[in-house]
């Protein structure tokens, strides 16, 4: 094994002469035997362990088994602790996307205090096999057939060529025992199910089908790099027009580069969400929600790729009092003459309101509101419509409810149950003061 490991490092010039390598160090059979095999051929390694807050007991065992082995082999070790599942809900992410991230963070501090060059990763050519087959069963396009890279950007993966019992024997042959993580052997997840199903048929059918797989991932990443050069965009936005006249091939690819420059986990995007940014190229307006909190939006000819507003709940109204209301300043009032000039307001019939159940929102898909003079409801979404309000824009404006009735809606105006003039509903995006100055 450590004869192949040698070459696969030689063929993608993974490592420079004398450069420090750092090897994510999980306790598991694949990093344990990356962290020996490369101390063994001479190189100068160091290791990290990231315990994600997951699996209690367990983790501290796998972390105090990793810090053992390193101070038998006299390698320097990096531990942390993070919380993966607090990190998921604030970044409305899965666990294992936002667990991932958290690593290769984590990764990339370690290798900046132990001043690392590379950073290795112990993905073997099983791993590489199931993630082929994992993006397969999800409809992907060729750039997921080509399966993991040996090297992006600062990350290697030594063991790209070597099979899992290869890993095991290795490690055998040595006497070295590692950590198994009970979560790999939970076949309710879809890539233990493809681990401890699918690839062995496939070897019953072909040994060498690890092997094979890694040969035509390496021939389909040839054609990626070609079709992704000639598709870069250069940032995260991009003119309608040109992304309409783009080859297919192409334009999903375009829309793939924006949103990888955007920080968008592109391991939640699939064929689904590329569509949705394609389709705004054919439309006049429009927006597409994507994963991190993410969207597309079209204004104008441009489709740009940003982050979502921040998440503005419902916000109590107390009459003659200001409240903040995401960017915006919102008050409702009777006395209409020491508005601020700042200010927009609609006048309001104060008196029919029962003040105690006053509050801002957001606007809904289902919020409908008749305006004086119409013959019936009609949905908001019609109506910012019509008053060219871009979809970026009306998920920011304050809608003022009563109760279940909607009052007022910024950008639009007064539902004409509530027409009047004895009070009004104020806001403004500013932080100027409320009252007018008086001399």
């Amino acid at each position: 094994m450590k004869q192949l490991v040698r070459r696969t490092i030689e063929q993608y010039d993974m490592i420079p002469d004398g450069a420090r390598v750092l090897c994510g160090l999980s306790g598991g059979a694949d990093s344990v035997s990356l962290l020996l095999c490369l101390h063994e051929l001479g190189y100068d390694v160091c290791a990290c362990h990231l315990n994600h807050g997951l699996r209690g007991a367990q983790a501290d065992a796998d972390e105090a088994f990793c810090r053992a082995l390193c101070e038998r082999l006299g390698i320097p070790f990096y531990a942390e602790t993070c919380d993966a599942n607090a990190a998921a809900e604030q970044q409305k992410q899965s666990v294992e996307t936002a667990a991932r991230a958290l690593r290769y963070a984590f990764f990339g501090r370690c290798a900046q205090d132990c001043g690392a060059a590379r950073i290795a990763t112990a993905h073997t050519a099983d791993d590489n096999l199931e993630t082929m087959l994992f993006h397969l069963i999800r409809g992907t396009g060729s750039a997921g057939l080509a399966g993991i890279p040996p090297v992006r950007g600062n990350i290697i993966r030594p063991l790209i060529a070597v099979e899992r019992q290869q890993v095991e024997g290795y490690l055998t042959r040595r006497g070295q025992d590692w950590r198994t993580d009970a979560t790999n052997l939970d076949d309710s997840c879809t890539r233990n199910r493809i681990r401890h199903n699918v690839i062995p048929a496939l070897r019953d059918i072909e040994p060498a089908a690890a092997r094979h797989a890694a040969q035509a991932a390496a021939l389909l990443r040839q054609d990626n790099d070609c079709l992704d050069a000639l598709a870069q965009v250069g940032g995260t936005s991009v003119s309608a027009a040109r992304l309409r006249e783009m080859p297919e091939a192409l334009a999903s690819r375009a829309v793939r580069d924006m949103l990888t420059r955007a920080g968008t986990p592109m391991g939640e995007v699939g064929q689904r969400q590329i569509a949705a940014v394609l389709a705004l190229a054919r439309k006049k307006s429009g927006t597409a929600s994507l994963p991190g909190r993410r969207r597309a939006l079209r204004r104008g000819d441009e489709i740009r790729i940003e982050p979502m507003p921040p998440e503005t709940g419902q916000v109590g109204l107390v009459p003659e009092q200001q409240v903040q209301f995401g960017a915006y300043i919102v008050c409702i009032t009777r006395k209409i003459q020491d508005i601020h000039s700042s200010f927009k307001f609609y006048p309001i019939a104060y008196d029919t309101i029962n003040t105690v159940c006053l509050y801002v929102r957001r606007w809904r898909p289902d919020d409908r509101m008749t305006l004086p003079g119409a013959r019936g409801a009609r949905s908001l979404k019609r109506l910012y419509a019509e008053r060219g309000i871009p979809p970026e824009q009306r998920d920011t404006l304050p809608v003022l409810c009563c109760g279940e009735d909607i009052v007022a809606a910024a950008g639009i105006g007064v539902d004409s149950r509530y027409c009047g003039t004895t009070g009004a509903f104020a806001f403004t995006r500013s932080a100027d003061g409320w009252k007018k100055e008086r001399s």
